[in-house]
């Protein structure tokens, strides 16, 4: 599986319902899940980006359809990032002619 870090930035209408953030977080764990997508970590952060998921899923496609979920519900906007280990790293750089 590979492993993608998840940048959310909350929208004006969540900001304006925050209490109701901790009981909406709830359910993204189990909408993750439907997509094939496992949240191994989730930070809240202060400063550029409010949320920062770290996940594992088996492809790309999955976590697109992921991120394009968060962004339909209105409460975020959401980015993502493939992850490399440094072995998946050298691999890659391996690679080059």
């Amino acid at each position: 599986m590979a492993t993608y870090f998840l940048f959310e930035t909350m929208t004006r209408e969540a900001d304006m319902s925050v209490a109701e953030a901790p009981e909406r977080a709830k359910g993204v764990v189990a909408a993750a899940a439907g997509y094939g997508v496992e949240i191994l970590e989730w930070f809240y952060t202060v400063g550029q980006v409010d949320f920062v998921m770290k996940v594992v899923a088996p492809d790309d496609e999955s976590v697109a359809a992921f991120v394009m979920a968060l962004r339909r519900s209105g409460n975020v906007k959401a980015t993502s990032l493939r992850a490399y280990t440094p072995d998946e790293w050298a691999g890659l750089v391996a690679r080059l002619a």
